[in-house]
């Protein structure tokens, strides 16, 4: 296990809870923060934060001072239909690239880069994405993610660094403030319409196995390669609503929608966003509606969802929460912050 190691993105939702494992065992990490970026999520003295941005290769350096290991998640980590493509690349793909090379120059070890299962994009034939899939990304943020990922791949030290990708799917966990409104409320309101059969395989990863996994590609992972990781196994988006709903005490109506008219309703979506800005039509965080015909896309057909026995056999990852744990503690910290209403009874 390293004894020092730098996080990008250190304040983010992953990036935060690395950080806290990282202490946790005694690891002295730096954490990488923008110049005005909120720290609630770090907690207190358990980090030194310095203030750079991966933009400009000037201020890496400092931060990369006597680091062994570089965990490198500061990105723009969803599709924003509000940002151009421009600026994808300048911090994803420019980023990443100045991020390798003010490592290479500081004598890291080994460079770790969160990439997405969003650099593959669905699934052509029906089987888990892997590894050796090929990837058709379906917008901006997937494309610049490739392109960065693909950086790190090829990227050729001479000085003997070390890089490694992993794919983090659909991740959910304390601090994240997406799937709260999109997921987690709409199951507590106790309706939640399932497109089609409902049973449709998806990845749904508690955060805490990501981390486990991130931190395993880091220490045992090849060079030059790439992991998928995720829970132990694919589940069904029923099963996922059912969990919830069980953990918020929610009686939970879920009526199935017919694909032709999911996919009617998400061009509807699609239009009224352009006008109606605020959720429900419009997600502020992404400047994307909640539903659209790509949702219905992944919904409805097991094309998102991934194959991790590379990372079981290379890396011994296991994931070691369940998806009732996992969400278990999502509720608890949601609930704790007002985000849900507590459980009745």
């Amino acid at each position: 296990m390293e004894k020092t190691a730098l996080v990008t993105g250190a304040t983010g939702f992953i990036g935060s809870h690395l950080v806290d494992a990282l202490t946790g065992d005694g690891v002295e990490v730096t954490s990488l923060v923008l110049p005005g970026d909120p720290a609630s999520n770090l907690r207190g003295g358990r980090t030194k934060i310095v203030h750079g941005d991966i933009r400009d290769r000037s201020s890496l350096a400092a931060a990369m001072r006597g680091i062994e290991t570089v965990y490198h998640l500061a990105a723009i980590s969803h599709h924003d239909a509000r940002l151009p493509d421009t600026e994808y690349e300048a911090v994803n793909v420019q980023g990443t690239r100045n991020v390798l090379e003010a490592a290479d120059e500081a004598g890291v070890k080994c460079v770790l880069f969160t990439a997405t299962i969003e650099a593959v994009g669905l699934s052509k034939d029906g089987a888990p994405l892997t590894e050796e899939s090929p990837q058709t990304p379906r917008n901006i943020y997937g494309e610049s993610k490739l392109a960065a990922e693909n950086l790190v791949r090829a990227y050729r030290s001479p000085r003997g660094m070390k890089t490694v990708v992993v794919r983090p799917p659909m991740t959910y966990g304390p601090r994240e403030l997406i799937l709260v409104d999109r997921l987690f409320k709409m199951v507590q309101r106790g309706i939640y319409p399932l497109i089609g059969s409902g049973k449709a395989l998806t990845e749904f990863c508690y955060v805490k196995n990501q981390v486990l996994g991130i931190r395993l590609a880091a220490e045992k992972g090849r060079p030059g390669e790439v992991y998928f990781i995720s829970d132990h196994r694919s589940y069904t988006i029923e099963e996922i609503v059912g969990a919830i709903g069980k953990e918020v005490r929610a009686r939970v109506f879920t009526p199935h929608i017919p694909v032709p008219v999911a996919f009617a309703m998400g061009c509807v979506f699609e239009v009224l966003s352009k006008v109606l800005r605020f959720y429900p039509f419009l997600i502020p965080q992404t400047g994307r509606p909640p539903f659209s015909r790509k949702t219905v896309a992944w919904t409805s057909e097991s094309k998102l969802y991934c194959d991790i026995s590379k990372a079981r056999r290379e890396l011994g990852y296991t994931p070691t929460y369940d998806l009732t744990t996992g969400i278990r503690e999502t509720v608890a910290w949601y609930c704790q912050h007002g985000f849900l209403r507590p459980p009745a009874g």
